[in-house]
């Protein structure tokens, strides 16, 4: 417990010193230019591409991703061997965030717990929240940034994948956590999904 209150501490401490950084006069429209330069440069440095139709049945190879039409990128490195997500489900995650505009890393893989939450589709509408792991404890993500609401960009893999999915992501502002939409960064995912064991 001592360790996830000092965890939590440097990771606040953290997003402390980004929020204060942030405020630069930029309007929205610069900062969305801005991440886009930013996705661009990671791309490039990385050596990713992409193409704009989900491969039939795999990515060619390490490098390629799929271009979503609101601008999120995915990679499937696992498509999971379980059964498909349905609505209902609680959904567990294990993750690594890296923010895209300043390299902070934040992640669960190591924690105790994964982070959890409850899936629901209505019609073409996806939505998730966040719920208390295990332990009782918030979920890591809702301790980080105030907000059970799952980001928008984690939902979309759900309907590609199945338990036991590996996928990298580029996240988008627009897509992601509370803080990237409101300072306007994006930010890249590796996140392992699960079906919670009832």
């Amino acid at each position: 417990m001592v360790k996830r209150i000092i965890t939590y501490f440097f990771v606040a401490a953290a997003l402390a010193v980004q929020l204060v950084s942030c405020d630069d006069g930029m309007t929205y429209a610069e900062r969305m230019e801005q991440e886009r330069e930013i996705i661009d440069a990671f791309l490039a440095d990385s050596g990713f591409y992409y193409v704009e139709s989900f491969p039939t049945d795999s990515f060619r190879d390490s490098k390629e991703f799929m271009l979503f039409p609101d601008g999120m990128y995915m990679r499937v490195e696992d498509f999971g061997s379980g059964r498909a997500f349905k609505s209902g489900d609680m959904v567990t995650v294990r993750f690594t965030e890296v923010n895209l505009s300043n390299q902070l890393t934040v992640s669960n893989i190591a924690a105790s717990f994964s982070d959890t939450f409850r899936y629901q589709v209505s019609g073409s509408t996806q939505a998730g929240i966040f719920v208390k792991n295990e332990g009782g404890d918030d979920a890591f993500m809702v301790s980080l940034y105030s907000s059970t609401a799952v980001p928008s960009g984690w939902l979309l893999p759900l309907e590609y994948v199945r338990d036991g999915a590996y996928v990298r992501l580029i996240v988008p502002h627009k897509l992601g956590q509370t803080d990237a939409t409101y300072y306007v960064y994006p930010c890249y995912y590796e996140i392992y999904y699960g079906i919670a064991k009832k």
